[in-house]
């Protein structure tokens, strides 16, 4: 009867101790659900704590997983059980001390652990935040629109788009962005990794901008006050348009011709739209005009426009653009050039290069040549040493015409020995080109030319006429062009050697040494 009555006052006063303790941690959860924690993390936290909120609030603050606490029934109640020993026994003998340092040691244990799992959460967080910044790196041109949105929130709110500090992969990302600001509260580790991301982002943004000057870029009148840059042709007036593009014009004739046939067609009939559109594919446009300095830039200036609404490559003057001032002018200024020396000069040489290409063409049609022509060659080959064979002597090149030009059948080669003289050469060209060339090369009306001197300077055919290539300095490296002579050459002006340096090659002794 003894034990009996022992043993149900016991259970009656567990059961008290156990039914006060529920009314205490039912208010305890309260408290905390107030905060907006979840049941279920509010009873591990407070079993972790011995029921203390104040801790169990910091741990749920520090985004502990509910894998750290004790999940079992049976945990929680031995748990909750040392706690109410703890509390009965404090200050009863060493029972109540042992049960304090347990509960002490759990405490201590729980918080390094929770303190272990939101370090390796803030090392997540970095990661994920670095593997984010460098995905929206990649795509930034096309999430143009997110980025906007990101850079106009705050740093705080932007990581909080990024980071993901809840560490429940369970949760689509939407729920996560609208939860983990009630749940959770970033560390300062991952609000500065969100600060890097927005900063990245903001660089990446400003390097696609080029266009964009950053205001603190400075610019050239900044850095060099004293330089002053040229005003661009389109910025001045169209009289000096037209006469800066004309005076660029002028050495090319062809460009000329053609520019000012097409500007007096305009102005004779400004309603026919045959010379107001012109080709720019045109075979002869490219050839005379297209690449010509100045020439496009005349036509920009007369308001000619380049077609951009369809594919044609083409530039298009519109009727009512027709300016009959502007067309005065252009013609003006094409007529004045017309009377230059440089439009003379190149008039000649278009003349002399005619020529040419109808002396290499009877080079390459020999056959189609008259008995006569043909005995002539064959005097002058007769005359002309034998070749040597391979191996020995140098070849010598002579070209027709300026190298530019092209000329069909402009080119002639052979070998020499240093011995042959420059009358051997001159007759080896009578046998391929003709009398006709030896004859203007005797009259100074077209010369031969070293073309391995610079600047290039005329031979004297008749002077230098028994003389060695090697003396001349053609040996072994003959290189021989047919040019147009200049006036003063032509009238029998001695100007070699002395002015012009020495008429032999630049291997040759000096003429002082040799008389």
């Amino acid at each position: 009867m003894v034990l009996r009555k022992f043993f149900n006052n016991a259970t009656g006063g567990l059961l008290t101790a156990l039914t006060s303790n529920n009314n205490t941690n039912s208010e305890e959860i309260q408290q905390l659900e107030a905060m907006g924690f979840p049941r279920e993390r509010i009873v591990h936290a407070l079993n972790a704590t011995d029921n203390n909120v104040e801790r169990a609030a910091e741990l749920l603050l520090l985004g502990v997983s509910e894998a750290d606490y004790p999940t079992s029934s049976t945990a929680a109640a031995a748990t909750a059980a040392n706690g109410h020993n703890a509390r009965d026994n404090n200050g009863n003998g060493n029972g109540g001390t042992h049960v304090a340092a347990h509960n002490e040691d759990q405490m201590r244990r729980a918080i390094e652990e929770s303190l272990q799992v939101n370090q390796r959460q803030e090392a997540n967080n970095l990661r994920r935040a670095e593997v984010a910044s460098l995905q929206n790196n990649k795509n930034i041109k096309n999430k143009a629109k997110v980025v906007n949105k990101k850079t106009s929130k705050t740093p705080a709110a932007a990581s909080a788009n990024v980071i993901d500090l809840t560490g429940d992969d369970s949760k689509p990302a939407a729920t996560i962005s609208k939860t983990k600001r009630n749940t959770a509260v970033k560390s300062a580790a991952a609000v500065n990794a969100g600060k890097a991301a927005v900063s990245r982002f903001s660089n990446n943004k400003n390097t696609t901008n080029n266009n964009k000057p950053s205001p603190t870029s400075k610019t050239l009148s900044q850095t060099h006050p004293n330089v002053k840059l040229p005003t661009k042709l389109q910025s001045k007036s169209k009289e000096e348009q037209i006469l800066r593009t004309a005076n660029r014009v002028k050495p090319h004739v062809m460009a000329v011709d053609t520019l000012l046939r097409v500007l007096l067609s305009v102005r004779s009939s400004p309603d026919n739209i045959k010379f107001r559109v012109i080709d720019r594919s045109n075979a002869n446009y490219v050839q005379y005009v297209r690449d010509v300095p100045g020439a496009e830039d005349l036509l920009l200036a007369m308001n000619y426009r380049r077609n951009i609404q369809s594919d044609k490559n083409e530039l298009r003057l519109e009727r009512h653009l027709v300016d009959d001032a502007l067309l005065y002018l252009g013609i003006s200024a094409l007529e004045q050039m017309r009377e230059s020396e440089e439009y003379k000069l190149g008039k000649k040489l278009r003349a002399f290069h005619a020529e040419m290409r109808r002396i290499g063409k009877g080079q390459k049609e020999q056959q189609n040549l008259t008995e006569g022509e043909m005995e002539v060659r064959l005097q002058y080959l007769t005359k002309c040493p034998k070749e040597p064979p391979v191996g020995r002597g140098a070849i010598m090149n002579v070209l027709l015409g300026d190298e530019r030009e092209k000329i069909d059948g402009g080119l002639a080669s052979r070998r020499f020995d240093g011995d042959d003289t420059l009358a051997d050469v001159l007759n080896w060209l009578g046998g391929c080109y003709g009398d006709e060339l030896l004859e203007r090369l005797r009259s100074r009306e077209w010369c031969l030319c070293d073309l391995n001197r610079y600047p290039i300077l005329p031979l004297d055919v008749e002077k230098h006429l028994k003389k060695t290539l090697q003396y001349i300095g053609l040996f072994p490296s003959g290189k021989l062009g047919v040019r147009l002579s200049e006036d003063s050459w032509r009238d029998g002006d001695e100007i070699m050697d002395d002015i012009h340096g020495s008429a032999r090659g630049l291997g040759a002794a000096s003429r002082s040494m040799l008389y």
